[in-house]
C-alpha cells in the first residue's frame, strides 16, 4: 500500500453520490469543514455526523472513465462518496448529472494513487482509474456536453479569490 491509500465503509440511509465532491458535498460543509478541518485531505473524514470518503485523482482535474460506461468530471482533483445526507441536492436525478447517485446503504471505499473502487451492499461495484492520462484530454469534450442556465450554474468547485 501506498502513502495515499484511503478505505473505509460510508453508511446512508438513502444512497451515495459517486464523483467529484466539490458538485455535491454541501457548501458549509465543502469549505466549512472538509477544507477549514481537514485540510482538503484525502481519507475518510467525518461531518455531521456521516461519513465521506475521499481520494486524489493521479492527474488533478479531467474526465474520467468509470468501469460503469458513465464519464466523470472533476473540478476539485478528487473523486469520492458522499452520503445523501449531506448532498446539495434532493433530487436523485440531479444528484447524479455530475457523477452518479447509487441507492444504497452501505459503500465500501477504497482509493490509492488514483484508482478508486466503490463497492455497494446493492451489489453495485465500481471502477474509476485516473490513472491514464488519455482520459483527461477528453476534459474539453465533456464540458460541452453540460449546458447551464446561467454562469452561476457552473461551478467549477474552485475556491473563488476573495
Amino acid at each position: 500500500m501506498s502513502k495515499n491509500y484511503v478505505h473505509g465503509h460510508i453508511k446512508s440511509e438513502r444512497g451515495f453520490y459517486v464523483g467529484d465532491i466539490c458538485y455535491q458535498l454541501k457548501d458549509e460543509f465543502y469549505d466549512g469543514v472538509w477544507i477549514n478541518d481537514y485540510d482538503g485531505a484525502d481519507g475518510i473524514h467525518e461531518i455531521a455526523g456521516y461519513r465521506i470518503g475521499v481520494g486524489g485523482t493521479a492527474y488533478g482535474d479531467g474526465d474520467y472513465q468509470g468501469s460503469d460506461g458513465k464519464r466523470y468530471g472533476v473540478d476539485a482533483g478528487v473523486i469520492g462518496v458522499v452520503p445523501y445526507e449531506l448532498c446539495k441536492d434532493t433530487d436523485e436525478e440531479e444528484i447524479g448529472k455530475l457523477g452518479r447517485f447509487v441507492k444504497a446503504k452501505d459503500c465500501e471505499f477504497e482509493a490509492e494513487d488514483g484508482y478508486f473502487t466503490f463497492k455497494f451492499d446493492d451489489g453495485t461495484y465500481i471502477t474509476i482509474d485516473t490513472r491514464d492520462e488519455e482520459d483527461d484530454e477528453d476534459e474539453e469534450e465533456y464540458e460541452d456536453e453540460y449546458e447551464y442556465e446561467d454562469e452561476d450554474d457552473e461551478d467549477d468547485c474552485d475556491e473563488d479569490d476573495e
